[in-house]
């Protein structure tokens, strides 16, 4: 495999992973119901590390440094979207434990 398929192959895979993020905000099934403002946060980080990653992917060949730039920040996106909706289920089970004993 040359330079060229490899790259065709994470921008591919990296669009797949767009249209995948898409998807899930649409779709009615989610992490955290859509509650409104609270059930939306896990459809935008969803959607912003899929955004972060397309275009990570599209820069790779053009701008390196911007590339590196933009993963950092979507490992960041991503750690602070899996704490933040982790911190939602928690204080749901804490509030549905509270109401129901």
């Amino acid at each position: 495999m040359n330079y060229n398929q490899v790259e065709k192959k994470s921008t591919t895979s990296a669009w797949v992973w767009a249209v995948l993020s898409i998807v899930y905000l649409i779709s009615p099934i989610d992490l955290v119901p859509d509650i409104p403002v609270i059930g939306w946060i896990d459809d935008f980080f969803v959607v912003a590390v899929g955004g972060l990653n397309l275009i990570q992917a599209e820069c790779q060949q053009a701008n390196v440094h911007l590339a590196a730039i933009v993963k950092t920040i979507k490992w960041a996106v991503l750690i602070l979207g899996v704490i933040m909706v982790l911190l939602i289920i928690l204080l749901g089970s804490l509030i549905v434990k509270l109401f129901t004993e």
